[in-house]
C-alpha cells in the first residue's frame, strides 16, 4: 500500500493518504465521530467524509474528499485566514449558509450511544441541542471549482444549540471583525457586512434580527471556553480573551448596523 503523509493539523494525530483513503491514528472518541457520519450518511448528507473502516494497524480509514482547504499552519485565533477572490462572492457564502443548514437538519435525528467527546463529557443532549460539528470554517470547508463542497475534521463533534454553531460559523464566513481585522485581510478593506450576515442568515433559513444577532453574541462569548481546552500560557491567554473582548465590544457598537437588513 502506497501512503502519502498529510498534515497533522493542530490534533498532532499520525496522517496519510492511501489508494483506500485518509488513516488517521485512533483516538478514544473515534467510535463517537464515525456514528456520526454513518448517520449523515444515511440521512442522505453527502458532504462529508464516509467511514470506510479500520487498516491492519488499527488507523481509521475516511474517504478523501478532492478540492482546496482555506488554511495557514502559521494562523493564530484572531488573524485573518486566506480569502481569494473567488471566495469572497455571494455565491460562496450563499452556498456555505445551505451546507450548515443542511448538516443541521440531518444532525437533528442522531441520538449518541455511550458517547465521548473530544473536548466535553456529558453523556447526552440537552433540550434544544443537537451534535453540532464543532469547528467550522473555511479551514475545514473544501472548495472545489469555486464552491463549497464538503465539511472535514469531524473530531471536535459536539452537543451545541445549532443556532450557536450558525453564530460562529457567521464570525468566520461573512466574516465579522474590525476594520483592522480587514485592514490585514486578503479583503483590504471591510465589506458591506449587514447585507452579508443577511444573506448568510436568509442561506441558511433564520432571519429574525434579534435571534441573529443574539447567535453572534453567545457564539463569541462562548468562545472564551476554549481556553481550557489549550495547553497556553497566561499571556496566550490573555492575548486570546482580548481578541474575543474586541469583537465583543465592535458588535456592541455595530450591533444596529449589523441588524439594518435584517427582518425584524
Amino acid at each position: 500500500m502506497t501512503k502519502e503523509e498529510l498534515p497533522s493539523g493542530h490534533g498532532g494525530r499520525q496522517v496519510f493518504r492511501s489508494e483506500r483513503g485518509v488513516h488517521r491514528s485512533q483516538v478514544p472518541w473515534t467510535p463517537t465521530v464515525h456514528a456520526f457520519l454513518r448517520h449523515l450518511e444515511a440521512m442522505g448528507f453527502q458532504e462529508a467524509p464516509r467511514v470506510i473502516g479500520i487498516d491492519d494497524e488499527g488507523h481509521e480509514i475516511l474517504s478523501f474528499i478532492e478540492g482546496q482547504v482555506l488554511a495557514r499552519p502559521s494562523w493564530q485565533f484572531g488573524q485573518p485566514g486566506p480569502a481569494p477572490e473567488w471566495a469572497r462572492t455571494d455565491e460562496v457564502l450563499a452556498g456555505v449558509a445551505v451546507l450548515l443548514r443542511d448538516l443541521h437538519h440531518a444532525s437533528a435525528s442522531f441520538v449518541p450511544v455511550a458517547p465521548v467527546w473530544r473536548y466535553y463529557d456529558w453523556p447526552g443532549l440537552l433540550p434544544g441541542q443537537i451534535v453540532c460539528h464543532g469547528d467550522v470554517g473555511p479551514h475545514n470547508t473544501v472548495y472545489r471549482d469555486g464552491r463549497p463542497v464538503a465539511l472535514i475534521d469531524w473530531d471536535e463533534i459536539c452537543p451545541n444549540d445549532p443556532r450557536i454553531e450558525f453564530g460562529a460559523a457567521a464570525w468566520k464566513y461573512v466574516p465579522l471583525g474590525t476594520d483592522a481585522f480587514f485592514a490585514a485581510s486578503d479583503w483590504r478593506e471591510r465589506p458591506d457586512l449587514a447585507r452579508r450576515l443577511a444573506l448568510f442568515a436568509e442561506c441558511y433559513g433564520i432571519t429574525d434580527r434579534v435571534a441573529v444577532l443574539d447567535a453572534v453574541q453567545q457564539a463569541k462569548q462562548r468562545s472564551a471556553e476554549a481556553l481550557r481546552r489549550f495547553p497556553i500560557g497566561p499571556n496566550e491567554a490573555a492575548r486570546y480573551l482580548s481578541v474575543v473582548a474586541t469583537d465583543l465590544e465592535w458588535l456592541s457598537a455595530e450591533g444596529d448596523r449589523l441588524g439594518a437588513s435584517l427582518r425584524a
